[in-house]
């Protein structure tokens, strides 16, 4: 397929592993009282372990939004939220935390036409990327990496921009976010693919797994057919 764009979210689709976010968990609780301090790093394990049991981590995007939604709920300052995220993802790149990448994809992105361009679009600190993609065994895969994306606005526009010279079933969006990986391509008509790591179905994505491996055919007919 020529002119194709095969655009991939980062956290919870090629980077995965949520051992950052119970630190992240842990120094954002650690502002409260130890009784809120207990309740909130319960709230945040028992998501982590698929059994929300808040209504405001019920319908949490991720493990790391779970801890935004909790400061919310428990009134944290944002501010010293964002400070405690910012300082999680900077140990991240120093190589902390247990990550890793999806079984086999750099062989499988490899092996996709060359005419098809790879970009990673995340709302991670583009700080914190480069580090961590070199520690996957992911550096020089893309080509191009775009952090601080500030999806899902950020991505609509680029979206906006890459349709001015292509169809829209020539973009493919991957991700495990609707709302920001998704939702802006499916508005535009493009071809979606969702990583629904928590059984959460989002009926309008092109197709659906549990994991990303699961959707390698998929994306590679989609790359090769057209």
């Amino acid at each position: 397929m020529n002119d194709a764009i095969l655009l991939f979210d980062y956290d919870g689709t090629v980077r995965l592993g949520s051992e950052h976010a119970s630190h992240y968990a842990r120094l954002v609780a650690a502002e409260l009282e130890p009784e809120d301090e207990r309740a909130f790093l319960a709230a945040h394990a028992a998501f982590v372990a698929g059994k929300p049991t808040t209504a405001s981590t019920f319908d949490a995007y991720d493990a790391d939004n779970a801890v935004r939604r909790l400061a919310g709920e428990f009134g944290v300052p944002d501010a010293v939220r964002a400070g405690h995220y910012e300082s999680t993802r900077d140990r991240m790149a120093a190589g902390d935390f247990g990550i890793w990448a999806p079984d086999g994809f750099a062989e499988f992105i490899w092996g996709l036409p060359r005419t098809v361009e790879v970009r990673l679009v995340t709302n991670a600190p583009e700080s914190s990327l480069e580090p961590v993609l070199d520690r996957l065994g992911l550096d020089g895969l893309f080509d191009q990496v775009v952090g601080d994306a500030a999806k899902p606005v950020g991505l609509e526009t680029m979206l906006d921009e890459l349709l001015e010279d292509r169809k829209p079933e020539h973009i493919l969006s991957v991700g495990d976010i609707p709302v920001n990986d998704l939702a802006p391509a499916a508005d535009r008509g493009c071809t979606t693919a969702y990583v629904d790591h928590y059984g959460r179905p989002w009926p309008r994505a092109s197709a659906s797994a549990r994991t990303l491996e699961e959707l390698y055919p998929f994306i590679h007919r989609w790359a090769t057919v057209g």
